[in-house]
């Protein structure tokens, strides 16, 4: 058995587990160095690029072309009569399945749809997918890449009676067209002040890999294990909240915690 912390990997949309490992490589490499394992599962929708509507276009990416591609869940209707989703019960199953044969995991981190999905999940992911706590701990942490809270109102309940917050990190493109900041904003908003920490990055839709970034991600994580002990254990400490302009000292993050972000050079 493999002694390294596993990490689940939620794919974007119109995506997989493929493209995604491919987009992630720096950050998989430098995770790798703390002791930790990525694991990506591939979204069970698969997705007919002929049928996408302009909005969902925007979400495919160059690298996709003649590669299938998937998601979470399907949004029906359009943008004129509205767009209607659900996650479907497959995908549910999926992910029941997927942890208990490939888990325990410390950590769940996403993009895009799939960063909507694992915040959701961070809400209650024993509840959400039918897991016993042998089967899956609590989750330690959650980072978010163009992530946004379920909009449809039969997930709201999860988010707004949940009491056990891990710690996040969501991050955020300045120039993202397809995930607005706006929405990014709302998941933020519903994690705890002391349990969230906004990164803003100067690009569009996607998951920066340049080294200096993925340190800052590394570093907040770093964080994050000095304050919290292994899956079922208790939490020693509270990460202290705050934003992160990317290579800009804000006033309300806490000093250690941007020291660390920014100075530990070492993964």
């Amino acid at each position: 058995m493999s002694g390294l912390r596993k990490v689940l990997m939620l794919h974007g949309f119109v995506q997989s587990d493929k493209i995604f490992r491919q987009k992630t490589g720096g950050l998989r490499k430098s995770l790798a160095k703390m002791g930790y394992e990525l694991w990506y599962p591939c979204g069970p929708e698969l997705v007919d690029k002929r049928s996408l509507v302009s909005d969902d276009k925007a979400e495919v990416d160059k690298d996709a072309e003649g590669e299938p591609v998937y998601g979470w869940w399907i949004k029906s209707g359009t943008p004129t009569t509205g767009q209607q989703y659900t996650v479907p019960d497959a995908t549910i199953k999926y992910l029941h399945d997927y942890v208990v044969e490939n888990g325990p995991f410390e950590g769940v981190i996403g993009f895009s749809q799939g960063a909507a999905l694992a915040g959701y999940l961070s809400t209650g992911i024993n509840a959400i997918l039918g897991l016993t706590p042998e089967e899956q701990p609590p989750l330690q942490f959650l980072v978010s890449f163009s992530g946004f809270r379920l909009e449809p109102a039969a997930y709201q309940q999860s988010y707004d009676t949940n009491s056990e917050w891990v710690p996040s990190l969501h991050v955020q493109g300045g120039l993202d067209a397809v995930v607005s900041e706006e929405r990014v904003r709302r998941l933020y908003d519903t994690w705890p002040e002391d349990k969230r920490t906004l990164l803003i990055h100067p690009g569009s839709h996607f998951v920066p890999n340049s080294k200096q970034f993925v340190t800052k991600v590394c570093n907040w994580l770093t964080h994050v294990q000095k304050i919290t002990k292994p899956p079922g254990g208790k939490e020693t400490g509270t990460p202290r909240g705050g934003t992160i302009q990317d290579d800009t000292k804000p006033a309300a993050l806490d000093d250690d915690l941007l020291q660390m972000m920014d100075s530990f050079g070492g993964i």
